[in-house]
């Protein structure tokens, strides 16, 4: 006959917590239903410590669009392959990066003189080569799809 046993028994034995979805499983929010726009406010702050306002204020144009495309845009990649990031979150990275590629990181608010579609271009068709976060979001689960069906993931 078994019998019952506690869930302050079950901890003990062995030796864990009572958690709460959702949880980080290598910096990834992983939970059983739907992430809310809350979950991913880590990324959010990640991306915004990256851009220090002393790091734009003294940096050309040019130096901030490098500064860009090196670390902007390979901070939220982990993510972007399990995930499809929410418009919101994509819009506030993009947000984030357009207001360090104009101001330098300042507080002071400039003019953007170009679209940010025309600046996400490649260096080829005009742009100054920054990724597009949405197509590239896509890219990477589409490649996650592609491994699927040549079986190559399994």
């Amino acid at each position: 006959m078994m019998r019952k046993v506690g869930v302050k028994n079950m901890l003990s034995f062995f030796n864990c917590q009572i958690g709460q979805f959702p949880i980080k499983y290598l910096g990834v929010p992983v939970s059983p239903s739907r992430l809310h726009v809350a979950d991913w406010q880590p990324l959010i702050d990640k991306s915004f410590k990256k851009l220090d306002v002393c790091k734009g204020g003294c940096m050309s144009i040019a130096g901030r669009s490098t500064l860009i495309s090196a670390s902007l845009n390979n901070s939220p990649i982990y993510h972007m392959s399990v995930y499809l990031l929410p418009k919101t979150i994509v819009k506030k990275l993009d947000q984030i990066r357009r207001k360090f590629f104009w101001q330098g990181g300042r507080t002071r608010k400039k003019y953007h003189l170009v679209k940010w579609e025309k600046i996400c271009k490649r260096k080829r068709k005009g742009g100054l080569g920054i990724k597009n976060l949405r197509k590239m979001n896509i890219s990477l689960l589409c490649k996650w799809w592609w491994k699927l069906e040549k079986e190559e993931g399994l």
